[in-house]
């Protein structure tokens, strides 16, 4: 079975595209990149032309250069984190009484066996619960198993 291959998405920043889990700007990557390199190799070289003479042997001084451009690339890094803001959109919206919350509990229940009742709950975590609205789902939840077990 053949997969169409999505068009690339297009945003403010030019064609987007997605490279390990994240959303990034084509044009912009490759500004990173070239910005990476350059920073990475200038300090190697400065380092190589500086630092290396100064130690004992011709391997300790590449070794230190080698150093000292892997500090270049983090460089490079912290300059195009300055450059180029992220491009993604965290939005949250849950909505309550979603049917996944009920497929949730069940699934609990079903793992773990029965998952209590919120009559049972210290007030300080019933109070918690009321306030991030996880409450009523609870309660919800074993009024439907109540009901239930009585139908059935």
């Amino acid at each position: 079975m053949n997969n169409p291959t999505p068009a690339p998405a297009s945003g403010p920043d030019g064609q987007l595209a997605e490279i390990w889990g994240d959303v990034v700007s084509r044009p912009q990557l490759g500004k990173a990149i070239l910005i990476g390199a350059v920073v990475s190799l200038a300090v190697y070289a400065v380092a190589l032309a500086t630092i290396a003479p100064l130690a004992s042997t011709p391997a300790i001084g590449k070794a230190l250069a080698m150093l000292a451009g892997i500090i270049g690339c983090i460089l490079g890094g912290a300059i195009c984190a300055r450059l180029f803001q992220p491009k993604r959109r965290v939005v949250e919206q849950i909505a309550p009484g979603a049917i996944w919350q009920t497929e949730v509990l069940d699934q609990i229940a079903i793992e773990g066996g029965a998952i209590g009742s919120v009559e049972d709950l210290p007030p300080a975590v019933a109070q918690e619960m009321r306030e991030v609205g996880l409450y009523s789902v609870f309660q919800d939840y074993e009024q439907d198993r109540a009901r239930n077990r009585e139908a059935g």
